[in-house]
């Protein structure tokens, strides 16, 4: 009985701890950054950015702190180009090192002093062309993207529907409708139909 009693205050103790139940969900990276990236405002065409602050900026998988890549990193004053950006603070962006080797992933976006468009002419597009730019994109991921699982295939079926289907016509319309648009007519011009 007196070791139960001298135990009790240990059990107290260890109720406190919390439980694996009710422990963080593991997170998956490379769906949260698919998701993440459906959702997020893209850039097209896409930001210069510089890289500010002090220490290593690194690379992550997902727009997490939990898919953090140890060994990639990027550090002050080095280039990265910015594709899109989370509400939540994550940018998607791409460095290229000196050896021309390229890198994507997701970056704190604090750490970045964003630019201008590549190859802006200093001419806003119109908002329709630059959404459908936006559009282009989005189909292009989805219709070369392959299914890893069931799960993945529906998901990227419905998705490559939802954004190309009428892609075609919008992309002839819109050629038609800026004509007289130099700036516009260079942006739609490398694009293809999709359908």
């Amino acid at each position: 009985m007196d070791r139960l009693l001298r135990l009790l205050p240990l059990y107290g103790l260890l109720s406190l701890l919390p439980l694996p139940a009710l422990a963080e969900a593991p997170v998956d990276c490379a769906t949260l950054s698919d998701n993440v990236s459906l959702e997020a405002g893209e850039y097209r065409p896409p930001l210069e950015a510089k890289v500010i602050g002090q220490g290593r900026l690194h690379f992550h998988s997902g727009p997490n702190a939990t898919c953090l890549n140890k060994k990639l990193y990027v550090i002050p004053g080095d280039g990265l180009t910015v594709y899109a950006s989370s509400e939540d603070g994550w940018a998607q962006v791409m460095y290229i090192a000196k050896d021309g080797e390229d890198y994507t992933g997701w970056v704190e976006e604090k750490r970045l002093l964003l630019g201008k468009h590549y190859g802006a002419s200093g001419a806003e597009l119109p908002d329709e062309v630059a959404a459908f730019i936006q559009r282009h994109e989005a189909c292009e991921h989805f219709a070369g993207e392959e299914a890893y699982d069931e799960e993945r295939r529906v998901f990227l079926e419905k998705a490559v529907n939802e954004v190309c289907t009428g892609h075609d016509q919008q992309l002839a319309s819109l050629r038609q409708q800026y004509q007289d648009n130099p700036d516009a007519l260079q942006a739609l011009k490398p694009l293809d139909n999709l359908e």
